[in-house]
């Protein structure tokens, strides 16, 4: 069929093998929340920023003053925090991060050759930033960490008066103009490239989803985390791309392609649910084996110049005629998974226009208990990082500084996954530079490899956090050794992150150390009234759009309330104890439950297996109303949590299927 280059399709060739030898690391590491994209490594956007980086380096070299090199650091920040997309949307990223870091650069530095006493305010201020701006969107509150990486890097360069201030200030926003005027102007990418590496990387945790389902692996919570934050990123960056870059029809094929990609998750999430409440055979794991195996492929063709949708739309209407009528729930959900991923190929083959929900999940912006206690352990691990420097008199002691900054999470979880990948990054690249520098005698061999470093360090950014600390580290130590001789800097980066890692994970566990969360309550009953809300749109026949749009929403509920948990599933799934603990896990685990039902129920009924209750889905959604107007929910929760809502929705009867109880 047609041949010019669609955002999801199948090669006429075969699909390169992209994981190679690391494909089991990959999965291992998807199922216990580190995520490794392979998909994702963008070496154009490492090339550019090595480009614009090594340039801004150059006043510094030349005139043999460490300040000059705020340019450097401006310009890999932009290059770090780009967001792709359309062009205004890096307009806005970039213009408000060179005019802030500007002033606060400038300012910083003043603040920096205080006493003390002179000091310590600043730090809460730039806690306080990075804390509260966790209300805002994920864009802005990124922008924010990263302005305030920017005051805590300035307390290690004092400026003494106005014009070393000043020089410091200028040299960060030239350094910035710089990036801007690169990465809009001299150098611009497709505005569509991080969406496609989005998309992709949508279809290869759906390609994992299946696998480990396959395999008997049920990770229910994690794939639910994993992938619906993967299609809301995507979502988000496909939404982007306007008319005012000529890529409508991109857009929409992007939209479609996440369309499928919903669709398909909300299947695997019905199909899981099954295997966990009656168990899987042989047959079902081979059917869910090939479906694995034809995501993968679209996550392939995701990143493919000149893709053929022929073939995909071909392998996916095949599979799904090779499952037999009598296959059972499991294998009929994978044959009209299949032939979704079929059917919509060969409309993007002949530039249908397919229905898709254009709007994004809503984003409430308020300050909760949660978010008050993150920005005071922030606030008192800056604080004891900085005087901890300061008595042992650590000569870069704002680089743990950063380290801790970029380190404490809201969640228990993520700090301690944080800051063991932070550490072991940071001991990768300084061993890195260590074993580099017999090799980089002079200036000139430093800049290639700080170019080197960068590129990986950009290429990187979306693929795994610790890998992007290896690049990082390894380039700050090369670019320190230039402008800023010492001896055993290297050692020192490692002592730095180290100590703020260290002193950032106590923080987690001993500062209003998270336990259920004042707010658990509040998330457990956005949960409910989601998941309620989503039962009743399903009972009612309601609109496919709008159904799915309730689910998503759902879902995101349902996962904020699993993530405020607490849960360490990098130690085996470890999570807060307790009787509270206890009462929030098992809720959550029938609110899975619930959805995993309901989503079987919807299937059936497209399938013209069972008609749809509008009586019962008037009491669901009349209930949801009246919990979110302040009714209190122990009854709901009740019947939520001893299986009666889903033993009703499991009872309602199939034609041409057993019962579910049978």
């Amino acid at each position: 069929m047609a041949g010019d280059p669609r955002p999801f399709v199948l090669s006429s060739r075969p699909a390169p093998n992209r994981g190679g030898p690391f494909d089991f690391l990959t999965d291992f590491l998807t199922r216990h929340s580190i995520p490794v994209s392979p998909e994702q490594i963008a070496p154009a956007e490492g090339s550019r920023a090595a480009v614009a980086t090594v340039v801004a380096l150059l006043p510094a070299l030349y005139e043999q003053q460490a300040v000059l090199a705020w340019a450097a650091f401006a310009t890999f920040w932009s290059c770090l925090i780009e967001p792709g997309g359309t062009a205004r949307e890096q307009f806005r990223i970039l213009g408000l991060f060179t005019v802030g870091g500007t002033v606060l650069g400038g300012v910083t530095s003043l603040v920096a050759v205080s006493p003390l006493w002179g000091v310590l305010p600043w730090l809460v201020v730039t806690a306080l930033l990075t804390g509260l701006a966790r209300t805002l969107t994920p864009s802005m509150a990124l922008l924010c960490t990263l302005l305030s990486c920017v005051m805590l890097a300035g307390t290690g360069f004092p400026a003494h008066d106005i014009r070393e201030a000043l020089v410091i200030a200028l040299s960060f926003g030239g350094g910035g103009l710089w990036a801007m005027l690169l990465c809009l102007i001299v150098w611009p990418l497709h505005p569509y490239a991080p969406a496609r590496r989005a998309v992709g990387r949508c279809y290869r945790l759906l390609s994992v989803m299946a696998g480990e389902i396959a395999a008997g692996r049920l990770q229910e919570t994690i794939h639910r985390q994993n992938v619906r934050t993967a299609i809301e990123r995507a979502r988000g960056l496909a939404l982007q791309i306007d008319a005012g870059h000529a890529s409508y029809g991109m857009r929409g094929r992007l939209m479609a392609s996440l369309a499928g990609a919903e669709r398909l998750f909300t299947a695997m999430l019905a199909v899981e649910h099954l295997v966990e409440t009656r168990g899987l055979d042989f047959e079902a794991r081979g059917t869910l084996a090939a479906f694995s195996a034809l995501c993968q492929h679209a996550s392939d063709a995701a990143l493919e110049p000149a893709p053929d949708l022929g073939h995909l739309a071909t392998e996916g209407l095949g599979l799904a005629a090779s499952i037999p009528a009598t296959a059972g729930p499991i294998g009929e959900l994978v044959a009209t998974s299949a032939r979704t991923l079929g059917t919509l190929a060969e409309g993007l083959a002949q530039k249908a226009r397919l229905p898709v929900d254009t709007e994004l999940p809503r984003h409430v912006a308020r300050l909760t208990p949660a978010i008050w206690q993150h920005t005071l352990r922030l606030v008192v691990g800056l604080l004891t990082t900085y005087m901890t420097s300061w008595w042992l008199g650590l000569d870069y002691g704002f680089w743990a500084l950063v380290a801790l900054l970029l380190v404490v999470q809201p969640s228990g979880q993520t700090t301690l996954v944080r800051a063991l990948e932070r550490v072991l990054g940071t001991v990768g690249g300084g061993v890195l530079a260590l074993l580099l520098t017999p090799f980089l005698p002079g200036n000139a061999q430093m800049l290639a490899a700080v170019a080197v470093f960068v590129i990986g360090a950009i290429a990187m950014r979306a693929v795994n956090y610790t890998m992007l600390v290896v690049f990082i580290s390894a380039q700050f130590i090369v670019v320190t050794e230039m402008i800023m001789p010492s001896q055993g800097v290297a050692w020192m980066r490692m002592l730095d992150n180290t100590l703020g890692s260290v002193i950032g994970l106590l923080c987690a566990f001993t500062v209003c150390p998270q336990r259920r969360g004042q707010d658990m309550d509040g998330l457990l009953q956005t949960a409910v009234i989601g998941n309620l809300r989503y039962l009743a749109s399903v009972l009612d026949r309601a609109d496919p759009l709008a159904t799915d749009r309730i689910q998503r929403q759902a879902g995101i509920d349902t996962t904020r309330a699993e993530f405020a948990r607490g849960s360490l599933p990098v130690l085996g799934g470890v999570s807060a104890v307790g009787e509270q603990a206890t009462q929030a896990h098992a809720l959550l685990r029938a609110l899975r439950r619930l959805s995993g039902e309901a989503t079987l129920l919807r299937f059936d009924m497209t399938a013209g297996l069972c008609d749809g209750d509008p009586e019962a889905a008037r009491y669901w959604l009349d209930t949801a109303t009246a919990l979110e107007a302040g009714q209190g929910m122990a009854d709901v929760m009740r019947r939520i949590e001893s299986g009666d809502v889903t033993a009703e929705i499991a009872a309602l009867e199939r034609s041409g299927r057993q019962s579910a109880s049978s």
